[in-house]
């Protein structure tokens, strides 16, 4: 995509790993010391796009991130999270945020989203199939 910052505006040096099918580099708008962003080298709008040789890319590399941040810096743990299709910033494709933690934080005291109603017999009855 022409449009995309990660696939045209990242630089390589701002690229400190890398793996076959993801690049890693530091939030530009960090919500939390050492937020990185695991950024895959395809353009998808969407984790289910992804093949199975790259889930199994992108959970083995969290991993390994999760365990060099929980190394280097003095935190509790790492929260991730992935947006999806529209809900991702204009001009990007998929990616985690990979946000060390510590248990007061704060982090979840923050969030105050609307409810809606989840249907959940709906929902059971897609796993079934």
């Amino acid at each position: 995509m022409t449009n995309c910052i990660f696939c045209n505006q990242i630089q390589d040096n701002a690229v400190f790993y890398q793996t076959k099918h993801f690049k890693v580099v530091l939030d530009i708008d960090p919500i939390q010391t050492g937020h990185l962003l695991l950024i895959s080298k395809e353009h998808y709008t969407s984790i289910t796009q992804l093949s199975a040789d790259e889930l199994h890319d992108l959970i083995e590399t969290e991993a390994y991130l999760i365990s060099m941040l929980e190394e280097t810096l003095p935190i509790d743990g790492v929260t991730l999270a992935s947006n999806d299709k529209n809900l991702m910033d204009k001009g990007t494709h998929f990616h985690v945020h990979l946000i060390p933690r510590t248990s007061n934080d704060g982090f979840w005291n923050s969030l105050n989203l609307k409810n809606e109603d989840f249907p959940v017999n709906d929902f059971l009855d897609k796993l079934k199939r």
